[in-house]
């Protein structure tokens, strides 16, 4: 469904296109955004700086000039049509235009999104189209750590963002179960159950131990090999993975690939596909396609010992991606693997697919705080900080929070103290007590009377046109809180294409911050003037629904009581 609650942006940016038409000027580069501060108004455009150099304005001699001529045709068209969306617009800086949306246009908005309740922020932007995200993907010699698991909430959330899109959302995971790495988990494996020390072994973990007790006993394992150890021992790691995933509130709608299946039944016929991007060098094979991603540089697919490399295997995976022809291929990887990334879009290319429809997200690393010491990860010391820790330790909901906070691109410092606290400091509880204070006057209504809205024999329109005539004039409090409730759809549409999902997070907090101010500033449940009181708890009802539904695709709970 598109959403509704988008239409006054996209009827500014109708009322922006048909003055440029009268202006006959150029109708590019038209982007209407939501201004940072509502001193600039609460919608504005950059259009004349953009579009200054032009030569179809080469009649007007700096932005200034061509902003104050737009606004001259936008303040005759809101004159000339009394119900008109916009207040006014004007001038700002060195050549913005900014609008300035009528009360009572944001009061029936916020109607909208009290009535539309759990889906009024979905829109159509992948309507028909299909989307593969994988994720997470850790390696297999280990429990879960946070160097992997930060692309867990940041793949889940960009998946749940592209389903309310429109999108059908395929959430996978790569089990790179062979190479070098399950040989040596094997053999210290083999070693501890043989009555070697731990602290001897290549894997020096206490989750050694545990893998001990849970693989068979040792007269199994006398005449197998380091390799297939190993390859036991990953499989239960495997299971640990999935389990902590699943704490974490992340669920894959397939079952995950494996790397041994790549090997097995893939690789061997997409190295034939390739054959003339490969060459023979130095006993083994290499890709060597000379194209605009890795140039000159070249790629081990099979060793000078006939084995694979974990390039070629992934080369197979993304060829299996793309068989379904999807519209987007989404790889949500650490920034350590940044490398990587050109030799995968340049296998994508030589396969003969559409290498703009690959995307890769990459994450930096997590770096955990308690108190003022930073603690250490080292997988092969044994000392890294395990999903499964931190989640005992602050909870799901703070976990995801704190991981989706942040800019991919940006390093975490993860406050473990501060995730814990229960204080407006700690901003994953400052967004849920926002929506438990919400909760809580609701049901204070309920029981005063107050729930006239629940009465669906009353349509929207004579709701609005009934209880707010408009000459209702909001008050700041009341105007920033409604404005903010109806960037949500856009929000969603601007990360479906941008996959900055941090945004959500800072959302919901700039949600929860507004509230918390107008709460503070405006009665509901006791306010004389029933009309006021009224459109408040219609006020209230649409922020609760917009937190509840902004949590919601942050994977995070949404509490009426704290």
């Amino acid at each position: 469904m598109n959403s509704e609650l988008t239409v006054i942006k996209q009827k500014i940016t109708t009322i922006f296109t048909e003055v440029l038409d009268e202006l006959k000027w150029p109708k590019i580069g038209v982007e209407i955004v939501a201004a940072s501060d509502p001193k600039f108004g609460d919608y504005t455009t950059n259009w004349s700086l953009q579009q200054s150099k032009n030569d179809s304005l080469s009649n007007y001699h700096s932005p200034q000039e061509i902003a104050k001529k737009l606004v001259e045709k936008l303040t005759e068209k809101i004159e000339e049509d009394g119900d008109h969306i916009l207040e006014k617009a004007e001038i700002a800086g060195p050549g913005f235009v900014n609008f300035f949306v009528k009360n009572n246009v944001l009061v029936e908005e916020v109607v909208k999104i009290k009535n539309k309740e759990k889906d009024y922020f979905k829109n159509r932007t992948g309507n028909g189209k299909k989307a593969r995200i994988e994720f997470v993907s850790a390696n297999p010699t280990g429990p879960l750590h946070f160097g992997n698991a930060r692309g867990g909430p940041i793949g889940d959330v960009l998946a749940n963002v592209l389903a309310a899109s429109g999108y059908e959302v395929l959430r996978e995971y790569y089990h790179n179960d062979v190479g070098g790495q399950i040989e040596k988990l094997g053999q210290s494996l083999l070693n501890l159950l043989n009555g070697g020390k731990l602290e001897d072994q290549e894997y020096k973990g206490e989750y050694m131990l545990d893998l001990v007790k849970e693989i068979k006993p040792m007269s199994f394992w006398k005449n197998s090999t380091a390799y297939l150890v190993g390859s036991s021992a990953a499989q239960t790691i495997l299971k640990w993975i999935m389990r902590d995933l699943l704490d974490l509130g992340i669920i894959f709608t397939h079952p995950p690939y494996n790397e041994h299946e790549m090997v097995v039944k893939y690789t061997p016929k997409v190295i034939k596909v390739l054959g003339k991007y490969l060459k023979f060098k130095d006993d083994a094979l290499w890709f060597a396609p000379d194209d605009k991603f890795l140039k000159d540089r070249e790629c081990v697919v099979v060793k000078s010992d006939k084995s694979y490399t974990y390039f070629a295997n992934d080369i197979a995976y993304h060829d299996l991606k793309f068989k379904d022809n999807p519209d987007l291929v989404i790889d949500v990887l650490g920034a350590n693997h940044s490398g990587h990334v050109p030799r995968l879009q340049a296998a994508v290319s030589a396969l003969g697919y559409d290498v703009n429809k690959f995307k890769v997200i990459l994450y930096q690393w997590v770096r955990f705080k308690k108190g003022e010491e930073i603690l250490k990860m080292s997988k092969r010391a044994g000392t890294f900080i395990t999903v499964e820790e931190v989640l005992k330790e602050v909870g799901k909901d703070a976990t995801r929070f704190f991981l989706l906070m942040h800019d991919p691109n940006t390093p975490i410092d993860f406050d473990l103290d501060l995730a814990k606290k229960k204080s407006s400091d700690n901003p994953v509880f400052y967004v849920q007590y926002a929506h438990a204070r919400i909760s809580s006057i609701l049901e204070k209504s309920k029981s005063q009377s107050l729930d006239f809205a629940r009465d669906k024999r009353v349509k929207e329109s004579k709701l609005t046109n009934q209880l707010y005539a408009k000459d209702y004039t909001l008050n700041l409090f009341e105007r920033n809180l409604a404005l903010k409730l109806i960037h949500l759809p856009e929000i969603i549409e601007e990360i479906s294409k941008t996959f900055a999902v941090q945004r959500l997070a800072t959302y919901s907090i700039e949600v929860a911050d507004l509230f918390h101010k107008f709460y503070e500033n405006c009665r509901v449940i006791d306010e004389p003037d029933e009309r006021v009181a009224k459109f408040r708890l219609e006020l209230v009802n649409a922020t609760g629904n917009t937190l509840k539904s902004t949590l919601k695709l942050l994977g995070i709970e949404a509490p009426v009581k704290m």
